[in-house]
């Protein structure tokens, strides 16, 4: 993966808790504690933001792993040297998102929605009342690959409030809210999200073949750090273990890999399948397509230190730390690999709510 496509990666995760400091550091109350109440509600408006590219790099690690699979043999030097290049596909449903909770509003924003015709104690009443019960704020708008003609708004649709005043209940109103944050799109023209890596084949024990992945660790540069990558995992074929040849080549694959940039971004995934291919033609020149089914998990940490200026002029530093879930949990993959010579190509596609394509070329000796 480039230096390039990192630094995008990267920044569209910390785009929109970014954003959302600023979005609360617009409000001309001075309050932190606006800042602070909503921050929970910024870190999930933060996930629905950057969930397709989570999502989306989730399921190019998982993706180009198996080519075919190993013969059913106890021992054979099989070695396969080559690069693979995934690429996952957005789709209409991963452009927007939309996230609401549970909100008190505190001091000043709570004056705020109240109409200016509530003066006097009757309106330091309701204030005060009001800054104890919950309304629902949202967070909705176009995710890091939506539109560009909108934006991520923070509203508040106003309504009712029963409130007590000297005794008696009664019914007042509050005023909506919208804030416009400004973020849109970030790479809306983004078809899909590419990733490549050099990999490792080698085998056969027992039916078992081992695969590598790896970049070797480069710094992207100071605030960053280094980048680092690897993943492993086998495939085993079963009928090592059986005296009756089976119509085609089965196997049971595991695969897993860890990929950091510093100590801001962690990313792990793992991908269990069950595969089935069948040669045609001779060992120099053949083809094989293949078919799989794979259960498949994958995860992003990200962790960094937001820094902004409070009220009084002085700076804040505030430790942001949040888990991301990929949404990809099985996928279909279908492919061919063609052998000719030492060289081999291969292509499949994996059906998932994020799918896949993957292009590999190697050399085979």
């Amino acid at each position: 993966m480039s230096k390039r496509l990192t630094k995008v990666l990267l920044m569209s995760l910390l785009l929109m808790t970014l954003s959302g400091g600023r979005v609360f550091a617009q409000d001309n109350t001075g309050s932190s504690d606006l800042q602070s109440t909503l921050g929970k509600l910024a870190s999930s408006a933060a996930k629905g933001y950057v969930a397709p590219i989570v999502s989306g790099f989730g399921a190019d690690l998982n993706s180009g792993w198996v080519h075919r699979t190993p013969s059913a043999v106890k021992l054979s030097f099989d070695l396969e040297i080559g690069v693979v290049a995934m690429g996952s596909f957005f789709t209409n449903p991963n452009k927007s998102f939309n996230v609401s909770a549970p909100y008190n509003f505190d001091y000043n924003s709570a004056d705020r929605i109240l109409p200016a015709s509530y003066t006097g104690a009757f309106r330091d009443s309701v204030r005060q009342q009001i800054m104890n019960i919950p309304f629902t704020v949202s967070i909705s708008g176009p995710t890091i690959v939506g539109t560009k003609t909108d934006s991520i708004s923070v509203s508040f649709s106003g309504g009712t409030a029963t409130v007590n005043y000297q005794g008696r209940q009664q019914s007042v109103t509050v005023n909506p809210i919208v804030i416009n944050t400004g973020v849109s799109g970030y790479l809306e023209n983004l078809p899909a999200l590419p990733m490549g890596a050099p990999q490792i084949t080698l085998g056969t024990v027992f039916g078992t073949s081992l695969a590598f992945r790896f970049l070797p660790s480069v710094a992207l540069d100071s605030k960053l750090g280094r980048l680092s990558y690897f993943g492993f995992g086998l495939q085993h074929n079963p009928a090592i273990w059986f005296n009756t040849a089976l119509p085609v080549d089965l196997s049971a694959s595991f695969f897993t890999q860890t990929l950091k940039v510093g100590s801001i971004f962690k990313s792990t995934a793992s991908d269990f399948g069950i595969f089935a291919s069948k040669r045609f033609g001779p060992g120099a020149v053949n083809v094989t397509p293949y078919v799989g089914l794979s259960l498949e998990t994958s995860k992003m940490t990200v962790s960094y230190n937001f820094e902004t200026t409070g009220p009084d002029g002085r700076p804040i530093t505030t430790p942001v730390s949040f888990d991301l879930k990929g949404e990809n949990s099985t996928r279909l993959t279908a492919g061919l690999s063609i052998k000719l010579l030492f060289i081999d190509l291969s292509a499949d596609y994996s059906f998932a709510k994020y799918s896949t394509a993957s292009l590999g070329v190697g050399i085979i000796i």
